[in-house]
């Protein structure tokens, strides 16, 4: 008896394990992504976590093309975002690397000073705590390791009990630059 309960706690510790490991990776398709959002969008949390993949989805041009129906599924936007006049300087700043390093300024343990350096397949969102309640959506406010101060994004939960971010405006405004190596590749350098 004893082996037996051994050996289905083991189990359910094994499933758990590959289950939070096979999350981990970044969506690759917009099938994958939706099926992750039946269940993780669940919470506010967890659909702003989506939306910030769907982004990081976005920006790699390998998954560009799967990264915008992910965006436009967790913005639910009936346009896609690239040829949304609402959505035009989000859409120029996903596609621009010069910009990227906003959307990264979310994830805990950036900052300017270590160049905003995460993992888009590892990362956690840096929440600052604070969560305004409104009539009918929640304004849930984000640390941005290179803002002064707080930045919100709203979301809303809909009939379906998921959740979806529905102002993201606030999450692609400018943040302090990185410092920037500019002996490394790919390093961005503006003449002045």
């Amino acid at each position: 008896m004893k082996a037996i309960k051994i050996f289905i706690i083991s189990s359910v510790l094994v499933v758990l394990a590959l289950s939070s490991c096979a999350n981990a990776e970044l969506p690759k398709t917009y099938k994958e992504f939706k099926a992750r959002y039946q269940t993780e969008a669940k919470t506010y949390q967890g659909a702003i976590k989506l939306y910030f993949e769907a982004v990081f989805a976005y920006i790699n041009k390998e998954t560009r093309e799967e990264g915008g129906k992910m965006l436009r599924y967790s913005l639910r936007s009936e346009t896609p975002i690239d040829r949304s006049t609402y959505y035009a300087t989000f859409a120029d700043r996903l596609k621009n690397p010069a910009y990227s390093h906003i959307f990264r300024s979310y994830a805990k343990g950036t900052s300017p000073e270590n160049d905003y350096a995460m993992s888009p397949d590892d990362f956690e969102i840096n929440y600052t705590g604070k969560v305004e309640d409104a009539r009918d959506y929640l304004r849930v406010f984000l640390r941005s390791s290179g803002a002064d101060s707080p930045r919100a994004v709203w979301v809303k939960e809909f009939d379906d009990g998921l959740w979806f971010v529905i102002n993201n405006a606030a999450t692609y405004v400018e943040v302090k630059q990185g410092s920037w190596d500019f002996s490394r590749p790919g390093s961005l350098f503006v003449y002045i």
